[in-house]
């Protein structure tokens, strides 16, 4: 009896687990198409635009997220007090070399990004960028309690009333 009640409870943990991943999931599918809807709309992109930068934008989004995936596990592993100063050193290195790459990898997709959209399209991709990350902080922050809900006029109003489910 004690082993089929630690198996149910067994199962129902990787189900929950299961779960959890699938919202995670559901809401990173939802943030990341409320940007897409968001940085269309502040391009302007039209069509032929829109089917030529997103690919581009996906390829560069994934070398941007594995560069930052690094600077993160970097972080975590500098937060250990156990680490010799050699070995804080060569993390602040590795550190600035992985900031490198990744200027280096905006530097080298703004030009593939400018053979699709204009210069100043381009910078309004960058101001879109950040004025998408600002809006979600301010959403998600919202939603747990913690005042403002960021509702309201404002750029994003749709595509983030969207990304909420409504």
């Amino acid at each position: 009896m004690k082993k089929i009640c630690t198996a149910v409870f067994v199962v129902m943990l990787l189900i929950q687990g299961a779960m959890a991943q699938e919202d995670k999931d559901e809401r990173a599918d939802r943030v990341q198409a409320a940007k897409v809807a968001y940085i269309t709309t502040k391009l302007n992109l039209n069509t032929q635009q829109a089917q030529q930068f997103w690919p581009i934008f996906n390829e560069f989004e994934t070398g941007r997220k594995k560069i930052r995936k690094q600077l993160k596990q970097l972080r975590i592993d500098n937060a250990l007090a156990t680490k010799t100063d050699a070995e804080i050193t060569a993390s602040i290195k590795k550190m600035f070399s992985l900031r490198q790459e990744e200027l280096d990898l905006e530097k080298s997709y703004s030009d593939k990004f400018l053979k699709v959209i204009s210069p100043a399209q381009l910078a309004d991709f960058y101001r879109s960028e950040k004025e998408f990350t600002q809006l979600l902080i301010q959403r998600l922050g919202g939603r747990e309690g913690h005042g403002k809900r960021g509702r309201g006029p404002g750029p994003g109003g749709k595509e983030m009333d969207d990304l909420e489910g409504r």
